[in-house]
């Protein structure tokens, strides 16, 4: 049975799940990454393109156990752990594809956790995730809109992003409260702000859309000194809300914090 703790909500429609590993490009070079197996929707399929390197984390014991018999005699590898304490480095030297329906519980945080290690290691070659699609439309969402915010901004320093498919809520089991979409994320080329400004960037973002409706003139004055918001105007944004200022503009604010 799914367990509501973990955030399970299984995917039972094949044609989906094909759908999904189509848009991954899998090969016989790939190396891939799939977090939460789950019924093995995607994890069966994934197999049958006989990847390089294929590890399933998996928390779930049960699951866990069935992936092992899916995996025995290969060399792929179902490991029982905690996925926000998983070392993709350990395991993946270089091309690694990330294919998951992500458990809900722990989404943000994955995501979180990945845009790190590519900001540090710029190792993934592709990332074909499934969202709730609240969490989903937040993440590809663009300036002057409600739904821009932190994701969208921390996601697109490292990431090209775009939605692939919306999937109705009645193709998993148990039916969750809300409808889910996959999003493909391709790395860009040069990542727009630096490592060492990942948290000035995270702690910017985190400050002004913690309070998203009230303008940003109080924010900036206590966020920055008299001197950088005069030689960078940062004074023209003192008018604006969190969602009216770009991507770009946060990126520069996080290099001179």
């Amino acid at each position: 049975m799914p367990n509501k703790r973990l955030g399970q909500n299984f995917l039972i429609n094949n044609s989906i799940s094909k759908k999904i590993i189509d848009f991954a490009k899998l090969d016989t070079n790939s190396n891939v990454l799939e977090v939460g197996s789950g019924r093995q929707a995607l994890t069966k399929l994934i197999k049958n393109y006989y990847p390089r390197s294929f590890i399933v984390v998996e928390y779930d014991k049960t699951l866990h156990s069935l992936n092992e018999k899916l995996f025995f005699n290969t060399n792929y590898k179902s490991i029982n752990s905690d996925a926000l304490k998983f070392k993709e480095k350990q395991h993946f030297k270089h091309n690694l594809t990330i294919i998951s329906n992500l458990p809900y519980n722990i989404s943000s945080a994955l995501l979180i956790k990945w845009i790190r290690y590519q900001g540090e290691y710029k190792n993934i070659n592709k990332m074909i995730l499934m969202f709730q699609k609240e969490m989903g439309d937040r993440i590809v969402a663009n300036k002057d809109t409600k739904k821009y915010g932190r994701l969208s901004i921390i996601s697109k320093a490292f990431f090209k992003i775009k939605k692939i498919m919306n999937v109705n809520k009645k193709n998993f089991y148990p039916i969750p409260k809300v409808d889910s979409v996959v999003l493909e994320f391709d790395p860009l080329k040069k990542n727009k702000i630096h490592m060492k400004e990942m948290q000035q960037l995270e702690k910017i973002t985190n400050f002004f859309f913690n309070a998203r409706r009230k303008k940003n003139k109080k924010k900036i004055e206590k966020m920055f000194t008299k001197k950088q918001i005069e030689d960078y105007n940062l004074a023209k944004f003192f008018d604006y809300r969190p969602e009216n200022i770009s991507e770009e503009e946060y990126y520069m604010m996080s290099k001179i914090i």
